[in-house]
């Protein structure tokens, strides 16, 4: 739908890259576990409320603000901020789920 979107808008202006306004945010629901991030590249704040770490740090993610930022806080020493999303990646929490083996699956199409 986005690309419609996009595709369409280039009939009234030649480059329409400056007006995208991105809606996406990380899943998440009410009650859940932290949103813990990894940094695959090292950052310095350039600006006040920007957040620096290193490669390798672990961010606690806050909320995107859909503007190619991220708000969040360094689990290493608590500081918080702004920091650019593609320097991070999400750390994947794998668990292991009960799978019901004593529930017997007849009808293969269910």
């Amino acid at each position: 739908f986005c690309r419609v979107a996009y595709e369409a808008m280039q009939q009234y202006v030649v480059d329409g890259s400056w007006r995208i306004q991105s809606i996406d945010d990380i899943y998440y629901f009410g009650g859940q576990s932290s949103h813990y991030q990894r940094a695959v590249i090292s950052h310095k704040n350039i600006w006040p409320g920007e957040l620096s770490f290193e490669r390798g740090d672990i961010i606690k993610t806050e909320g995107n603000h859909w503007d190619g930022f991220s708000q969040g806080s360094h689990t290493k020493n608590g500081t918080s901020g702004l920091y650019p999303s593609y320097k991070t990646e999400d750390i994947i929490n794998i668990v292991k789920m009960y799978t019901y083996p004593e529930v017997k699956i007849e009808d293969a199409d269910v």
